[in-house]
């Protein structure tokens, strides 16, 4: 290890500012720049130049210049932690801070985080970032999860951290943070792995009642650079399973309460974070695996639903089964329908969504919907439903399929309920509220369901999709008397007033209708019709009946004509 002293020795600074660098020859001079231009001059700057191969030394040469606050200290590649390591063993000051070569700080961090803690006797004091891509713009994030916008006053907060998932919310970058360094102590970072920041961070938090928080965005982070590991799609991906189980040990070991809840959170985001920037196929799939072992290893489930932000359908998909169920009548291993019902396999929705027969049962996650007819199908339309579904208190979302003008809106009701067909509404429903249907028909599996919400008084929305998700079932498939008969039975108590004989009468109208039966195939029929009326106590009661209902039918069952 080389190191460059200062060319006078200085009394010790009030702040120590860390500032590991690795082949970052392009963004060093802007960083060691913002800390030259702090209101809070007290600092020493310990550069890390952590066996850089570009042009990381002389740029950073260039930058310091003569000013006697800086000292270059060169190393052997040791990664981030043992840059930060060696940092923090050379640091003088009572006060530390961390900045990554390849990002900056606003001209107040030093100030105001300083100030924070000198007012409050806090330990440590973390503040809000602006993500900076490379077009110039800007994107403020308050640095704590779930609460994303920064807030208007810009005073500091102390945040609890008295439960675990209080603690998750927080970024645990080490970087836009202010830490006293008796608080650090003998803490390090956890040399030769990825995500090395999360340990330290929970250590830290494990002995601490309160985080103080600025959500102005003082640290200014640098987006989309090569060679930036948080958006690497590489095999390192998976240094975050043995870093959350480090988290683990930390979490049951400490005083806090909500370790299980806290874990369950953190590693949800943590593998859908490291998801949004895997690109190869086969890499994603182990991934997935690997979390739902992590998962099924500590009992927990995939929990993001305190967090918006995050992707339901990622999130779902950590559990080992696709987020979306779609129930066909075909086989789940039958080609045509798996070609025509699921995305291809090279999308990126393919892993969310599986093919099953209507009569599987559904998981205890994700969202199931009944597509009983065949063809194309608008797989972002319907992944966009159910990510909203899945991040909302609802039970379910009842799909108009409209080809071309947007039609009015249904309200579910047991009535409502009876008008539903497959050829222009779908039911999207979470796992939980899927119901094992009685009868094959999709008619009536789709009555079955919406007639269960309704008793459950489940919470529903209404949704329309401009292209028809389900094909149209032609010709429509119609319910067998018999099979209609049971199945009114057994849902009776479910049923609106009259509903069954609206049931039996509309069925009946289609069979006459596409049968065109004559004769005494046609009187057979309605003689059925009239026995079944009779034992049920249909004829000349109360109740709606369809208004194209024949003529015939109206008489027999003594309805008033139609109009």
């Amino acid at each position: 290890m080389t190191q460059l002293p200062a060319p006078h020795p200085l009394p010790a600074p009030r702040i120590s500012v860390i500032l590991p660098a690795f082949n970052v020859g392009h963004y060093i001079a802007a960083a060691i720049a913002s800390l030259q231009s702090q209101t809070f001059t007290d600092f020493e700057a310990l550069v890390i130049d952590d066996g850089s191969t570009d042009t990381t030394r002389q740029q950073a040469l260039s930058a310091i210049g003569t000013d006697p606050r800086f000292r270059l200290t060169q190393q052997a590649n040791r990664g981030l932690s043992g840059a930060r390591n060696t940092g923090l063993d050379l640091a003088r000051a009572p006060f530390i801070a961390f900045l990554d070569g390849d990002d900056r700080f606003a001209p107040t961090f030093l100030q105001s985080l300083h100030d924070t803690l000198h007012s409050t006797s806090a330990d440590w004091v973390a503040c809000g970032v602006a993500f900076c891509p490379p077009d110039g713009t800007r994107h403020p994030h308050s640095a704590i999860h779930g609460q994303p916008e920064p807030r208007a006053d810009g005073q500091a907060v102390p945040f609890a951290l008295e439960d675990w998932a209080d603690v998750i919310c927080h970024f645990p970058s080490a970087w836009n943070k202010l830490y006293r360094r008796d608080f650090i102590g003998d803490q390090r970072f956890d040399d030769g792995t990825w995500y090395e920041d999360h340990g330290f961070f929970h250590r830290l938090a494990a002995k601490s009642r309160v985080l103080h928080h600025i959500s102005d965005p003082l640290y200014l982070y640098t987006l989309d650079r090569d060679g930036q590991i948080t958006r690497a799609d590489s095999d390192r991906v998976f240094d975050q399973i043995a870093v959350l189980e480090t988290s683990a040990t930390v979490f049951r070991a400490s005083d806090k309460t909500g370790a299980e809840t806290g874990l369950s959170r953190l590693a949800t985001r943590l593998f859908c974070e490291r998801l949004e920037v895997i690109r190869t196929p086969q890499r994603a799939t182990w991934f997935r695996q690997e979390a739902a072992d992590f998962f099924a290893r500590h009992q927990l489930a995939p929990d993001w639903r305190w967090d918006r932000h995050i992707d339901a359908l990622q999130a779902c998909s950590l559990s080992g089964t696709p987020a979306i169920t779609i129930r066909h009548d075909a086989a789940a291993d039958d080609d045509a329908a798996r070609h025509t019902l699921l995305p291809d396999p090279s999308s990126p929705l393919a892993p969310f969504f599986r093919l099953t027969t209507a009569d599987q049962p559904a998981d205890h996650t994700g969202v199931v919907i009944d597509l009983p007819g065949s063809g194309w199908v608008d797989h972002n339309a319907l992944a966009d439903l159910a990510r909203q579904l899945l991040h909302s208190d609802l039970a379910a979302t009842l799909v108009t399929l409209i080809p071309t003008a947007p039609q009015p809106q249904p309200v579910l009701s047991p009535d409502s309920a009876l008008d539903l067909t497959p050829t222009r509404h779908a039911l999207l429903v979470k796992a939980a509220f899927a119901c094992q249907p009685i009868s094959p028909t999709p008619q009536l599996r789709l009555a079955e369901q919406a007639l269960r919400l309704c008793a459950a008084q489940a919470p529903i929305t209404c949704a329309q999709a401009r292209v028809p998700m389900p094909r149209q079932i032609t010709p429509p498939t119609l319910p067998d008397m018999q099979d209609l008969d049971q199945w009114a039975a057994a849902l009776a108590p479910l049923l609106p007033r009259g509903g069954a004989r609206r049931l039996f009468l509309r069925a009946a109208s289609l069979r006459m209708a596409q049968d065109q039966q004559r004769g005494r195939l046609r009187l057979a029929l309605l003689l059925r019709l009239w026995l079944i009326g009779r034992k049920r106590g249909w004829t000349g009661t109360n109740g709606t009946i369809d208004a194209d209902t024949p003529p015939i039918l109206r008489r027999i069952f003594r309805q008033k004509p139609a109009g």
